[in-house]
């Protein structure tokens, strides 16, 4: 009992000095659906998180800044920021809001967020019927099996 508690602790330890290497940021935007933008790169649609690696001779930095981002709406309106610090004390994973900037097309964005939405549910639901359909095969395998399995007995 006493090397599972021993094994336990260090496994905390460990993972929690993972968790102290790295910040993670996540993005959102107003309307949601963004592309969010790392550099020149798309990474994906807002909501998104990014995972920033502390560098060693930054360990010990309360304040860390981050490399800017950049958003991108469907109808093209666009939005950056240059760079984020964060405060290292109040943990490791932040947040920042894109608000789309006041000129025409909102609703055409807002329905591209909606559009997204759907498609994730869609996404979900078809993963769901695929391992619906592998475990109804799985299960009627089985009972082939089992239906058709003799036991025998040969002493040894």
């Amino acid at each position: 009992m006493k090397s599972i508690a021993n094994i336990l602790f260090w496994m905390v330890i460990f993972l929690a000095g993972c968790a102290t290497n790295r910040i993670e940021m996540t993005y959102y935007s107003d309307p949601t659906g963004a592309t969010l933008y790392s550099g020149q790169s798309p990474v994906g649609y807002t909501p998104f998180t990014l995972a920033y690696n502390i560098r060693p001779e930054d360990k010990d930095q309360r304040f860390l800044k981050i490399p800017g981002t950049k958003v991108v709406w469907a109808t093209g309106v666009s939005t950056e920021v240059q760079s984020l610090t964060v405060d290292r004390n109040k943990g490791s994973r932040f947040h920042f809001v894109f608000v789309r900037p006041d000129v025409p097309g909102r609703q055409i964005d807002v329905n591209f967020a909606l559009q997204l939405e759907r498609n994730r549910i869609l996404q979900q639901q078809a993963e769901a019927q695929q391992d619906q359909a592998f475990w109804q095969m799985y299960n009627t395998m089985l009972n082939q099996y089992r239906q058709s399995y003799v036991p025998t007995y040969s002493p040894t």
